[in-house]
């Protein structure tokens, strides 16, 4: 079982980063992309049993677009995102709603696509959220991404999950840190220890399982 893990960025100016990791948990290849086709292919290429993109991959229940101008609305007139980011918040887990206010609007349509484009080739497709996977596996005192210490904080409990981190040790910073993040939250899922949030029509999210 490989799973591929996409840090997906909304332009393709930028490298998105990705990381492969085998069944035993072990990090495989660490890459990145700046083309979505360029991703399809390694994905054709490498044949992983599952991508787990963090990103969202589906628009809310009665849009058909982020569009202000366009009458496009929720099917829930009282919702402002998606069910499982009303989920999220109620777990105390902060995200971007998905909705005609989203900062990350040019993320979400490249993710819708880029999904749809992976699922037309066959493969396995699941929307992770990589800092609710951080919450839940090291607890709500994870440093903010952009503050000085987040590398290291996630290099320091990532080591123990992930093994062969040592060998990519030039090449780990933030997004790559988030894409191992992906992977793992795949890994989990394939492991069987996962939950779901969400409405299967309207978009799932595959968090680690909650402690019972």
């Amino acid at each position: 079982m490989s799973v591929l893990g996409v840090d997906l960025r909304a332009s393709k100016k930028k490298p998105s980063s990705i990381a492969i990791l085998d069944s035993e948990s072990h990090l495989s290849q660490l890459g990145s992309f700046l083309e979505d086709d360029e991703l399809i292919k390694l994905v054709d290429e490498i044949k992983p049993d599952l991508v787990a993109i963090g990103a969202p991959l589906n628009l809310p229940s009665g849009f058909c677009c982020l569009d202000q101008s366009c009458d496009c609305r929720f099917s829930v007139p009282t919702r402002k995102g998606r069910l499982l980011e009303l989920e999220l918040a109620k777990m105390g887990i902060s995200c971007f709603y998905t909705n005609k206010g989203s900062i990350i609007r040019d993320l979400i349509y490249r993710s819708i696509l880029l999904c749809k484009m992976l699922k037309e080739a066959g493969h396995n497709v699941i929307e992770v959220n990589p800092h609710a996977t951080k919450i839940l596996l090291f607890g709500d005192k994870v440093p903010p991404k952009n503050s000085a210490i987040s590398v290291s904080y996630m290099i320091g409990h990532l080591t123990p999950l992930v093994s062969g981190m040592e060998k990519h040790a030039d090449d780990l910073d933030r997004n790559t840190c988030n894409a191992i993040i992906n992977a793992y939250t795949g890994q989990l899922h394939a492991q069987s220890n996962t939950d779901i949030l969400g409405d299967p029509e309207e978009g799932i999210l595959v968090l680690p399982k909650l402690p019972s």
